[in-house]
């Protein structure tokens, strides 16, 4: 027969009391947050994207690169993602971000996505995120441009983008 009064047993049984409240508490401290989400009405409320802005500026020599700003809102409860944004295929669309050299000198950065956050959004602009295109030589100020942003979770939403001159308004 066992000696079942060995002089670790007591140290053991007390790691394992003490491993089994950390789990309890945790569970418990995780039932709690989500109970708080779910009463704030987040539970199950899916991304929803609405682009409330959409504009492309007309570079000063045509048929350049140039960049498209877009105002992104997401109303739902979960984050989503801007994979990607399609146009004519003569403009290849990029996703990019303002990003500053050593010597001061600025530049864009392909940035392959942009978080748009549950219940918030994305201004993109000059000094953040922006969609860079090659520009068509016949845009002319007020034409529309349509883009197809794709999301993550929303699919893809096509969007007109008005054509607007470079002004001191345009790029702030």
């Amino acid at each position: 027969m066992k000696n079942l009064s060995s002089p670790g047993r007591p140290r053991r049984v007390l790691e394992a009391t003490g491993t089994g409240a950390v789990v309890a508490l945790t569970s418990l401290a995780a039932i709690g947050c989500l109970s708080t989400w779910t009463a704030a009405g987040y539970a199950g409320s899916p991304a929803k994207i609405d682009v409330q802005e959409a504009r492309v500026l007309l570079p000063v020599i045509p048929g350049q690169n140039t960049n498209a700003y877009f105002h992104i809102v997401n109303t739902g409860g979960a984050p989503d993602r801007l994979r990607s944004v399609a146009s004519s295929p003569a403009s290849a669309p990029e996703l990019t971000v303002h990003r500053m050299n050593t010597t001061n000198g600025a530049y864009r950065e392909r940035s392959g996505s942009v978080e748009i956050p549950a219940n918030g959004e994305v201004e993109m602009s000059p000094h953040g995120s922006a969609v860079t295109l090659r520009s068509d030589a016949s845009w002319r100020p007020g034409d529309r441009v349509t883009f197809t942003l794709d999301f993550q979770r929303s699919g893809k939403v096509a969007v007109d983008a008005v054509v607007r001159p470079v002004t001191l308004g345009s790029i702030l």
